[in-house]
This record gives structure tokens, sequence and C-alpha cells, in this order.
């Protein structure tokens, strides 16, 4: 098949391996839970040993493998080498990673932040094949962000741009994770979606889901599938509140391309249409005629592919 390269997802719940060739396109994949307390050495030795594994398994010569690129939640340094802190591997700080790989592989490797990742992944072989500036939202149990603007990923100076989830869209909001109020997460999130829910009912609304029960947003979207009103009347909500944080970024960066991802897509056109309503109406036209807003082609695999797409970004390889 030619030169390859082996794109990691350092996930809090499963590490995630596969083997990309250089169109982008995953031929083999494994995925092994991760052991999120444990200490630094056997993470680290988790991942390389995923990394031989998927090698071997894959049956591709070693000297067919030009890089790794590894894909991580958290802080990255300024260089790129170090994971400062990841909130899913909460003895992990400081971890020289990227050193640990390309020692261990003897080959080049690259070190980005996850959602950063996803959204190379998304612009070099996904819904944004050919744009050249894209904004990505991660829509789980947070808001995570990625930037590509001319063809290039934009980290800020310290490397923490794309904070996207702590945007404030209403000063006096809900008290956010992050110590702010009124930031997208609380509202747009998967958590904030649940909560909100879980107010409406506590206010007298009634639902085919109870109060009692262990509600989530894949439960909310069910339900609202099959026609329950307070479902229904979340998610628009929720699509309201996303489609203010988009029309913001269309004032400030005007890209050619909002794409959605994360598990808060399986709500679809539910979730978009309120989204479009609101861009629609509150954005200079001149901000999002041009820009579309599409949902993630990739799915769960745009942080492996990402990943080895900045392998190749960084080797100037066609990526």
């Amino acid at each position: 098949m030619g030169y390859c390269i082996v794109g990691i997802d350092l996930g809090g719940t499963n590490l995630k391996a596969g083997v990309v060739d250089t169109d982008g396109r995953i031929f083999h994949r494994l995925s092994i839970k991760t052991n999120s307390n444990a200490d630094p050495q056997t993470i680290s030795n988790q991942i390389l040993e995923l990394i031989a594994e998927t090698m071997q398994s894959a049956q591709v010569r070693e000297s067919d493998v030009v890089g790794i690129g590894l894909g991580s939640p958290g802080l990255v340094d300024k260089q790129g080498e170090t994971i400062l802190f990841s909130p899913n591997l909460p003895r992990w700080r400081n971890i020289p990673i990227k050193r640990i790989v390309s020692e261990r592989f003897s080959k080049p490797c690259v070190l980005e932040n996850d959602a950063n990742a996803a959204a190379w992944g998304e612009k070099w072989a996904g819904a944004g094949k050919g744009v050249k500036s894209l904004v990505m939202l991660t829509l789980g149990t947070g808001v995570g962000g990625g930037i590509v603007i001319d063809n290039k990923l934009w980290r800020g100076a310290n490397n923490v741009a794309a904070e996207i989830g702590h945007m404030v869209i209403q000063t006096d909001g809900p008290l956010c994770n992050c110590g702010n109020r009124g930031c997208v997460e609380v509202y747009a999130s998967a958590t904030g979606m649940v909560r909100r829910f879980k107010e409406v009912l506590k206010g007298g609304a009634s639902s085919s889901l109870k109060i009692s029960d262990e509600i989530t947003a894949k439960m909310i979207n069910e339900a609202a599938i099959h026609g329950d009103k307070v479902s229904l009347d979340v998610i628009e909500e929720t699509g309201r509140y996303l489609g203010i944080a988009i029309v913001n970024i269309m004032h400030v960066l005007n890209p050619e391309m909002i794409v959605l991802s994360g598990g808060m897509i399986g709500s679809g056109q539910l979730l978009m249409d309120p989204i479009r309503k609101v861009t629609t109406q509150r954005a200079f036209e001149a901000s999002y005629q041009d820009t579309k807003i599409v949902f993630s082609q990739l799915g769960n695999d745009a942080g492996i592919i990402g990943a080895a797409g900045c392998l190749l970004k960084e080797l100037e390889i066609s990526a």
C-alpha cells in the first residue's frame, strides 16, 4: 500500500490507534481501554504497546511507516513536545510523550491537542476537504473546538486557542466547570442539555422521561424522535444557543465552513434547523452567505485520521 502513518487518539476511556494511508483512509484500527488512574509510566507503556501491536496486526513493515501522530486531550506545551495536563488522565502532568514514542520507534512523531487533530482530520479527509478555513465544534460531555485558517491549524500564542466551549454567551448564566459563568458549554453540551431538561421537569412539565430516570442526551434525542414535546423543545433551545456561538465565530473569523461533531449530532436536523435559523436571523449576510454549516463526516475516526494528517503536515508530505 506504500507509505502509511500510525495515528493515535489518547482518550480518557479508550486508547485508539489506526494505520492511515497518505489519502487519509484508515485500513486497520485497534482500541484498548484506558486505565485513566494509572501512573504515567503504565499509560506510556500502554501507548507504546498499542502502537507496536497495531503495526504488527496490520502487517505493515516498520520501514513503510513514515511516522506517528498523537492526539491528546488537555494542554500541550508550545513546542508540541509535552502533555502538560490532561483532564481525563489526572496523574498525567508534564509527560514528554512525543520524545518517548519517537525514541522507542525511531520515527518522527507529532503531538497535537485532540480537538485540533480532529479539526485537521475533517479538513484533510472529511467534510472540509478542499476548504482553506474551517472551525470545528466537538459536542459531547463538553464543547471543544479546532480552528483551521489558510490551511494551517490556529493554536494561539500559548497553544490553547479554540476553547469555543468557554465563549461566554450569557454574562449571568450558570456556573461552568471552568469557573466562569454562562459559557457555551453550560448550555450546548450533552451535560448542559440534560441539566436544562431536568430543570423543565422540575418545573412541572410532562414528558415520557421521568426525572427519576438516569437521563442522558441520547435518551432525550430518542424521546424527541418519538414526539416528546419537552425533549423537542430542549433540543431546539440547544440549537439556538449553538447558533449564537456560531454567529460569533462567523463575525470574528468568517470561515468557509463550520463542522459539528460528537455525540450530540445524533439529533440531526432537530439540532441543525434552529442553528441555521439563528445564524440566518442574527449573522451579517456577508458572514453567513458563504459559510457552510455541516456535520462531521469522519465521526469517531476524526482523531486518528487528524493525528496522522498532522504528522504528514509536519513532514510536508501532501496533507
